[in-house]
């Protein structure tokens, strides 16, 4: 099983799928952990998988509450609220 610092490197060589993969494996093996479910949240970022992200975002938020994480949901939904509405009338 990867460390969370093992995650970010790969993360940062822009690696999204295999780390997507790996936080994965780890959210099976104890989904009690939030730091997963934020670090795949960022490769689901990374690869457009917007509702995904906010998913694991919810997740992480629930395992443990932080401002940070409350301040990356909002940010994430309104994303998504400009996307749709640029989607819905272009």
């Amino acid at each position: 099983m990867m460390t969370h610092d093992e995650l970010v490197a790969i993360l940062k060589k822009n690696a999204p799928d295999a780390v997507i993969v790996a936080a994965s494996e780890i959210i099976d093996n104890d989904g009690s952990i939030a730091w997963p479910y934020m670090l795949r949240s960022e490769a689901f970022l990374a690869t457009g998988h917007l509702g995904r992200a906010l998913g694991d975002l919810h997740m992480a938020m629930s395992i443990e509450p932080s401002e940070a994480i409350r301040q990356r949901i909002d940010a994430l939904q309104n994303v998504i609220a400009f996307r749709n509405t640029d989607i819905l009338n272009p």
